[in-house]
């Protein structure tokens, strides 16, 4: 009896000790940031020794005053130090490499795309990059991002495409429909698109499609309005009618709209349609192309997309990054180290890695590789123009960078974030503006400022410690010292790509 009187003793004060360790690994300890000075959006001026206490992934309190914490709080000191809030990054595409042609299934691009996977989050994280939006992956890509141990939080768009229209168009008829099945059937192209053999018409209305993606958990419907590049001018769109039902169908679930496009025409239509947001700048003029200054045309437009208040990303880095093809030094940039993992970046450089830029040169004629750049860098100048237009008109910028907007390696996860806001400052755009564009007017647009945004209590703690001021220079934000995701704090270089 005695014996079993101990045991049990024993049992329970062992049960009692695990239960004590299991709360205390349940409950993280507080963190302290001890007289930071705090950027904020929300507020008319950064506000020195600060303050803020974190607990369980939220700000607590952001005081003036010591704040009250547990005795074994993390405490950091925030002296000379800037705290912000972590940045969003609304237009990526998580499923898709830079520089890996569509669809490759090879032995080495299996490997490239596992070493891409692992390293692509961090990437985000080591640009201060804490929140963002897909806004076309497929349904793999979007799980292999999230079993990612270090990430950024995703939110996601689905794709409504019509019926052979882009971006469908690059995707092998073989598969084309299994891995887009969620495309709007378009009688109006049935006798150039018909539907699918063994397709039913009922199941593909922009009612039934738009219902799937509500039921996916997306947040919102993302539309293509492209007729083609370069000299393409006859991809399937759809036609008003439908864009009209698309726009009823997202408005019925609470679902914003989104609009790709890119060019003059294509962005009345959106305009037309009552999109919420242009998911690209304006950068193809067509006929008012003009090498300086905004043409009325041009202006016109732009002021209709303010008055109506349409949400607008300039996507700078899209043009910039088919540019950086035919840079010379592009992958001899220090940068692409810390967030391409070293395999990838030396495929690049091989015969195989550069298959993108032939096709782009052969696409242009054979140029040569300084006026093939001196070509898109062009381009790029309308975006640039047609940016700082809306900008001076008082319209709030969305941060998007389309990463990667196509197969280039010019366009690399968190670097072309911070490449687009340095695109954005090129332009003439206030750094004020700026980091509301990649904070507060986000958030705002995508409905998730309840819990991002800004530095105060209640807030997801995804901010950013800086060694620099981002209101008063853009090299700020290569000044990131921690990383605090969702009140864990993270080493900026501890994210940085393995070079071996």
């Amino acid at each position: 009896m005695k014996g079993s009187r101990r045991s049990g003793v024993a049992a329970r004060l062992a049960t009692a000790l695990l239960m004590s360790v299991l709360a205390s690994q349940a409950r993280a300890a507080d963190l302290v940031i001890d007289q930071v000075t705090v950027v904020s959006p929300q507020l008319n001026a950064p506000q020195p020794k600060q303050n803020v206490l974190i607990r369980d992934g939220r700000i607590v309190a952001v005081s003036a005053k010591p704040v009250s914490a547990a005795a074994d709080a993390v405490r950091i000191d925030g002296r000379g130090k800037f705290l912000t809030p972590g940045l969003m990054d609304s237009h990526v595409h998580v499923g898709d490499v830079p520089g890996l042609p569509y669809g490759a299934a090879d032995p080495v691009s299996n490997s490239l795309r596992e070493a891409y996977t692992r390293q692509q989050p961090r990437s985000y994280l080591y640009y201060g990059v804490t929140q963002l939006l897909d806004l076309a992956s497929l349904p793999e890509g979007i799980a292999a991002f999230e079993a990612q141990p270090q990430r950024p939080d995703l939110f996601r768009c689905g794709p409504a495409v019509v019926l052979d229209g882009y971006p469908s168009v690059f995707v092998d008829p073989s598969v084309r429909y299994r891995l887009l099945p969620d495309y709007i059937y378009e009688p109006a192209n049935a006798a150039t698109h018909p539907l699918p053999k063994g397709a039913d018409a009922a199941q593909h209305t922009p009612e039934v499609i738009i219902d799937r993606i509500a039921a996916s958990g997306a947040r919102c419907v993302k539309i293509f309005i492209e007729d083609g590049f370069g000299g393409a001018s006859d991809w399937p769109l759809m036609s008003k009618e439908t864009l009209q039902r698309v726009r009823a169908a997202t408005r019925k679930h609470g679902l914003l709209l989104l609009a790709h496009a890119n060019a003059i025409d294509m962005q009345r239509i959106a305009v037309e349609t009552q999109v919420d947001v242009l998911a690209h700048g304006l950068w193809n003029w067509n006929e008012y192309s003009t090498p300086q200054g905004v043409p009325p045309a041009i202006a016109a437009h732009l002021r209709d997309v303010h008055a109506k208040k349409i949400g607008y990303q300039p996507t700078l880095r899209v043009i910039a990054g088919l540019a950086d093809l035919f840079r010379e030094d592009t992958l001899k940039d220090p940068a692409y180290a810390k967030v391409v993992p070293a395999p990838l970046l030396q495929w690049y450089a091989t015969p195989a890695g550069q298959w993108f830029k032939e096709l782009s040169r052969q696409e242009m004629g054979g140029v040569p590789d300084m006026k093939a750049m001196h070509n898109y860098m062009v381009a790029s100048s309308y975006g640039m123009r047609a940016t700082k237009y809306l900008h001076d008109l008082g319209h709030p910028l969305l941060l998007g960078s389309d990463t990667p907007s196509a197969p280039t390696f010019g366009s690399q996860p968190g670097y072309d974030t911070y490449r687009e806001m340095r695109m954005m400052a090129q332009s003439g755009i206030a750094l004020p503006a700026i980091f509301r564009a990649a904070t507060l007017n986000n958030v705002r647009q995508f409905g998730l400022d309840k819990d991002y945004g800004t530095v105060e209590a209640g807030k997801v703690a995804n901010l950013l410690l800086l060694t620099a001021n981002p209101l008063e220079t853009m090299r700020a934000w290569t000044s990131i010292d921690r990383i605090i995701l969702r009140g864990t704090v993270i080493k900026r270089e501890s994210l940085a790509a393995p070079r071996e």
